[in-house]
């Protein structure tokens, strides 16, 4: 019902449960939406989770040694800055954190997309063209977060998936 209606211009708004914006994709097609009815009808796929926020409070910065946590993070061995991580006060209850901040990632469709999702590409190949428009993942948003002392490392490895991060 939601494809009939963007198909006569309506706009849709829906939710769907998947890891990514990308995810959106394949999940739809195993709900039984044919790829050339999703192509030219999809304008965008929001991922987004909520993560908890440092307490500004008691947060406690550090700079990270071991080499596998700056593949992580992605910073070079030269690099000398600081991340932070929790450690607890009144202001937070002792949780090390205060408040919520969300990360996103928006997967923005194009004729090029479409014509991906159309011939059935991989999710791979529809990865690889949305990240030469400037798609930036999760994990990427949530690193972001971490280098400018939002959260701690530990809080997102607990939200999002940082293995190919690792690899």
């Amino acid at each position: 019902m939601a494809f009939r209606a963007a198909m006569t211009g309506h706009q849709v708004y829906s939710t769907l449960h998947t890891n990514s914006a990308i995810g959106a994709i394949p999940r739809l097609q195993d709900l039984g939406v044919l790829p050339d009815i999703m192509a030219g009808n999809i304008i965008g796929v929001v991922a987004q989770r909520l993560m908890r926020r440092l307490c500004l409070h008691c947060k406690e910065p550090y700079s990270p040694e071991d080499p596998l946590t700056r593949r992580v993070l992605g910073v070079d061995s030269d690099w000398r800055g600081e991340v932070f991580r929790p450690v607890g006060c009144n202001q937070c209850d002792n949780t090390g954190y205060k408040g919520r901040v969300a990360i996103m990632e928006l997967f923005k469709m194009d004729g090029d997309m479409d014509e991906l999702i159309a011939r059935r590409a991989t999710g791979r190949e529809i990865r690889d063209a949305a990240r030469k428009t400037g798609f930036r993942t999760l994990a990427e948003d949530a690193i972001s977060r971490v280098l400018d002392g939002q959260t701690s490392l530990d809080e997102i490895s607990r939200i999002v998936d940082l293995t190919d991060r690792i690899a």
